[in-house]
């Protein structure tokens, strides 16, 4: 298990705990590094005066016991309380609700707390409320019905994100790597595709990356077929320079770490005492943020969007 903590305002970083496996050691902390870095920029591009961490845990080839995912959430939590509060954990990818509460048995420094204890709650609905408001932003603000969107990926958030864009009159296609999923493809009406590498190139006016990371490549960017893509889905971009191939190839991206910031947005707002109007407030603003982002783009939305969230953490 690894915590990273790519930098702190006021002495505080916050970003989720994420379970999953990891070829190596190394790929764990790569991977943990890279998301802290994430965080940080999109605190910052919300204007959320926190600096940005994370964690993960490795999960073993075979699923562990409960016995045994217990003792490594209890170990995670007294690595998080060595930091001494300049790590706030909170739910991420591979952890629930009943972790977070868990954890806090162990330490103080946990966010995302039940909402009958006054806490956000799973952060997951407010990502994919946060993600359906850059999807409008990146087409226009105009309305979503008839609008063909694919969603690749259909855990927590793209579920979420499924039904909104469902609930709007979006024409959905949807893919998962769990062909369970498809439950819900039936449920909402849409077309399901079973290879979700494959659904990433289908006609469409947008696609909403919603899993793992990395999707965008060199390999995968000449093979879109929509013109926006905007999704949940951190680190998107297998490296900085996929933003300057996304731009040259006419494909509007919304940085990641400016459209899935409702989840944070949520969970840091407990630091000051939960307040979901407030919250509801700062995640419409995503649009607001997004337009300037793509009002400003010259080289890449990645730039641009850089560029804003460096001026954001100059006056936090």
């Amino acid at each position: 298990m690894a915590v990273a903590v790519h930098r702190t305002i006021a002495g505080r970083s916050l970003g989720g705990c994420r379970m999953w496996h990891y070829a190596t050691a190394d790929d764990a902390v790569a991977d943990v590094e890279r998301l802290a870095s994430s965080m940080s920029s999109k605190a910052a591009a919300a204007g959320l005066g926190i600096g940005g961490g994370k964690g993960v845990v490795a999960l073993p080839d075979t699923a562990p016991d409960p016995e045994q995912r217990r003792d490594a959430l209890h170990d995670f939590a007294d690595l998080v309380e060595s930091f001494g509060g300049r790590y706030f954990t909170a739910q991420d990818v591979g952890v629930t609700l009943e972790d977070v509460v868990f954890m806090a048995g162990f330490t103080d420094y946990v966010t995302g707390h039940p909402v009958e204890d006054g806490g956000s709650g799973d952060p997951s609905p407010y990502t994919a409320h946060g993600v359906e408001i850059a999807i409008r932003a990146s087409l226009g603000g105009r309305p979503l019905e008839g609008r063909r969107i694919v969603v690749v990926g259909l855990g927590h958030v793209g579920g979420e994100l499924a039904r909104r864009l469902a609930r709007a009159g979006a024409r959905l296609a949807v893919s998962d790597v769990d062909p369970r999923r498809r439950e819900l493809a039936d449920e909402l009406g849409a077309e399901w595709v079973a290879d979700p590498a494959e659904a990433l190139f289908l006609d469409a006016d947008l696609i909403a990356p919603c899993a793992l990371g990395g999707v965008l490549d060199e390999e995968s960017v000449p093979r879109l077929n929509a013109p926006v893509v905007a999704g949940a889905a951190n680190n998107q971009l297998a490296h900085d320079g996929i933003g300057e191939l996304l731009h040259d190839r006419g494909v509007l991206w919304a940085p990641d770490f400016v459209a899935n910031a409702g989840g944070l947005i949520a969970v840091s707002d407990e630091l000051h005492g939960f307040d979901r109007a407030r919250v509801e407030r700062r995640i419409a603003a995503i649009g607001d943020t997004l337009g300037e982002v793509y009002a400003r783009t010259t080289t890449s939305t990645l730039a641009a969007a850089k560029e804003l969230a460096a001026e954001r953490l100059g006056t936090a």
